[in-house]
């Protein structure tokens, strides 16, 4: 008997729960990639920029002729990608680093940074073939800079 009534009390709480329930409204929050009114909000933080270098590091780099210098920047990590693209016969790993240091040092005084720039991963090298058939290298630095 006493089962009997547990489980009837406990039905009739889960019906009246059902019954009476009420939809709940979600709090409204505030969203902060909505402009209010008379307010401008500048996005160009967030994105990366992608930037393609002019060389004129060519003593960094004189066995390459053709060297291409190209840059991921994001202005809110701070974070910065190097790659340095030219043909396989004429690359030199070492003439690789020296170019990219030497745009990074120039990226630093440009945009004002103080500190030295923290290594995010290791450097890479990697080979390929462009379209036209023609073997190509590139060696990418990922660095954060910091103020």
């Amino acid at each position: 008997m006493k089962k009997m009534f547990a489980l009837f009390s406990a039905a009739l709480l889960v019906i009246g729960g059902f019954a009476f329930a009420q939809d709940a409204e979600p709090e409204a929050q505030p969203n902060n990639d909505v402009p209010r009114a008379g307010v401008s909000v500048d996005y160009s933080d967030r994105e990366t920029q992608y930037i393609t270098i002019e060389d004129k590091f060519s003593e960094f780099h004189p066995k390459a002729r053709t060297v291409t210098l190209e840059m991921e920047y994001t202005p809110m990590t701070g974070e910065v990608i190097v790659y340095y693209t030219c043909m396989n016969a004429s690359f030199d790993q070492g003439e690789a680093m020296n170019t990219i240091d030497a745009v990074l040092e120039e990226f630093a005084l440009e945009n004002k940074f103080r500190n030295k720039p923290l290594t995010i991963k290791k450097d890479r090298s990697k080979y390929f073939k462009d379209g036209r058939n023609i073997k190509m290298a590139t060696y990418r630095r990922w660095v954060k800079f910091t103020r």
